[in-house]
Formats: C-alpha cells, sequence, structure tokens
C-alpha cells in the first residue's frame, strides 16, 4: 500500500471518530434538554402545588350562626349600656300592617323598619372566627358580664338568647355568644352599633303635609319681632298665573331627623317664640258626604327656632310636640336673608 493510499484511510477514519463524537455529542444535549424540559415541568407543577396548599390555607372559611328571616321573629327584648327594650309585634283585627309595640311604653311611636333593623342582625348571622367554649375566656372576652343582651322569640314559640361582649383586637368584629351554644364567636361589629341606638332613632316621624304650587293660596312669613309679610300667586292681564319662589319652597318641609318626640320644654329649642313662622295656606282634597272629592282649606305651619351646635335648626310643623332638626340648606330658604 503506497503512501496516499494510507493517508486517505487515515482521513476516512478521522472523519468517522469526527461523526461518531458530534452524534454522542447531540444525543447527549438532546438529553439534557429533555431533562431540562422535565425538572423545568417538575418545578412548575411543584409550585403550583405549592400555591395551591398556600391559598387553601389561607382561605376564609365562613361559618353559618343562625338560620332564620326577620319575618320569623314575633319579639325581641334587648339589654344595652343605656336601657332595657321588649318589642312586641302587633297586628290588630282589620290592619292590613303590623307595628312594633314597646312593652310598658305602648304609645312610643316605633319606627319599624329600625326595630326590624336590629332584628335583621342576628338574622343569617355568620362568622369567620370560632372560639371553642372549653378554651375562650368569657372575662376577657365581656361575656361572663355582656356589653349587649339580646332575646328573641320565634314565632314557633322557640326563644333564642345571644350576647355580645368587648371588641375583639384590630377591630375585627365583637365577641359573641349564644346561650346554650359551644362557641364564641367574633361577628360584625354593626350588631353593637344597632342595639345601641339612641331612643329617639327608633321613633318614627310625623307625616308632613305636601302640597302643589297650584293648590297654594297664600304664604306668610313672620320673623320674630316683626310684621308678618304674605307671597300671593301674580295673575297678568292675560289671566296667567305665576307663583313666587317661596310657593316650590312650602309645597313640602323636609326635616326628618327627630330630636325630641314628646316635647315638654320649646324653649330649649327656642321654639317658644321662633325666629321665623312660616304659615301656608292651601287647598287639599277631601272626600265628603256623597264620597266625592273636593278641595277644602287647610293650613300648615312651620316654626323655626334656634341653630344647632353643627348650625342646623331646631323646627316643629303644625304645632306638634315633635322638634326635627332641619338643616341649613333648606331653613334658609324661609329665612328671610
Amino acid at each position: 500500500m503506497d503512501e496516499r493510499e494510507e493517508r486517505a484511510k487515515r482521513l476516512k477514519r478521522l472523519k468517522q471518530k469526527r461523526l461518531l463524537s458530534v452524534l454522542v455529542m447531540i444525543v447527549v444535549l438532546a438529553g439534557l434538554g429533555g431533562g431540562f424540559v422535565l425538572a423545568k415541568d417538575y418545578r412548575q407543577k411543584k409550585a403550583a402545588e405549592e400555591a395551591q396548599k398556600a391559598e387553601e390555607s389561607n382561605k376564609v372559611v365562613t361559618m353559618q350562626i343562625t338560620e332564620f328571616s326577620a319575618t320569623d321573629v314575633s319579639e325581641i327584648a334587648y339589654t344595652n349600656e343605656v336601657g332595657a327594650y321588649h318589642f312586641v309585634w302587633t297586628k290588630n283585627e282589620g290592619e292590613v300592617l303590623g307595628k312594633w309595640v314597646l312593652q310598658g311604653r305602648e304609645d312610643f311611636p316605633s319606627d319599624v323598619l329600625k326595630v326590624q333593623t336590629i332584628i335583621s342582625s342576628f338574622c343569617q348571622l355568620t362568622s369567620t372566627e370560632k372560639i371553642a367554649l372549653a378554651d375562650a375566656d368569657l372575662e376577657a372576652y365581656g361575656l361572663a358580664t355582656p356589653v349587649c343582651t339580646a332575646e328573641l322569640t320565634l314565632t314557633d314559640g322557640t326563644v333564642r338568647k345571644f350576647k355580645v361582649g368587648h371588641a375583639a383586637p384590630y377591630s375585627s368584629g365583637r365577641y359573641f355568644m349564644e346561650e346554650g351554644g359551644d362557641a364564641v364567636w367574633i361577628v360584625d361589629e354593626n350588631m353593637y352599633t344597632r342595639l345601641c341606638m339612641e331612643e329617639v332613632k327608633l321613633v318614627e316621624a310625623e307625616t308632613f303635609p305636601k302640597t302643589t304650587e297650584q293648590s297654594i293660596l297664600e304664604v306668610e312669613i313672620k320673623e320674630r319681632g316683626k310684621e308678618p309679610v304674605s307671597y300671593l300667586p301674580n295673575v297678568g292681564d292675560d289671566d296667567t298665573i305665576t307663583y313666587p319662589a317661596i310657593f316650590s319652597d312650602c309645597t313640602k318641609f323636609v326635616a326628618s331627623t327627630v330630636q325630641e318626640f314628646d316635647c315638654k320644654d320649646f324653649a330649649q329649642y327656642g321654639l317658644d317664640d321662633p325666629c321665623v313662622t312660616v304659615t301656608v295656606h292651601y287647598l287639599e282634597k277631601s272626600i265628603n258626604a256623597d264620597g266625592e272629592a273636593e278641595p277644602v282649606g287647610a293650613t300648615m305651619t312651620l316654626e323655626i327656632g334656634d341653630l344647632t351646635v353643627s348650625d342646623n335648626y331646631f323646627v316643629r310643623v303644625n304645632g306638634s310636640s315633635y322638634v326635627y332638626i332641619m338643616t341649613n340648606a333648606f331653613a334658609n330658604k324661609y329665612i328671610p336673608q
């Protein structure tokens, strides 16, 4: 074999080695790549599992405490830091609507919706925090001597008794328990707020007369110590009628915040001698003996007294025993500037 042939064989063997090396490298890289992909998939799967576990461990679980509706309640007796109240649902024969009557003070003008609001605090009650009664420090939670108590009698005769204690840490609510229950709960602060509603907030406001510009005959405004000023509709030469701006303001008096409902001393509100008295003479529809509607003369009066500490005004309507607070914006419509 000559030298040329020997060199050709060596080159061939070298090429074969190089080809084999490349093939081995490709296989190794492919294996590494596949392993990387598998490892990546594994890490992602593991991370997803851990995230799911963390989410489940941090998930807030809502637990049901009570399951009844406000219409299931026939009585509610409750105490707060000021006093005690016992409301009974009463519906007399022939009445379309019933009312909540305050026992012992049957003439108390209860606001049905306000009492219902208190009752609704106990309906479908839930919590996210439960403490086993065996582990609960009732003294520390304010439940040994409750801040508020409530006893609800349901229409089926069942009586449910509840206790409301101290505020829980971090403004998370109030400690709460039911007599005969096996746990202490933390419930929404709204329950305590509603149970502590001032008595005057439970009073139903009067229904103020309403009228229209067209039915008003005259508006009279009298400032303290001055002669009254009258406002009348203006009839033009073509019989067109225009009404003074004050007529629009007198179609309805807006004063829904009750200050006192059985006032005996109006002087404390400046209503024994009002700063301004607004008298509205108007026509309202009345049913006569024949069952027909006919216009009859009527009068409504607004008395504006002293300013409140928040620069609103004490007022009363039609000389009733109720004293209201009317906002400055509304009262100033009637006060001559």
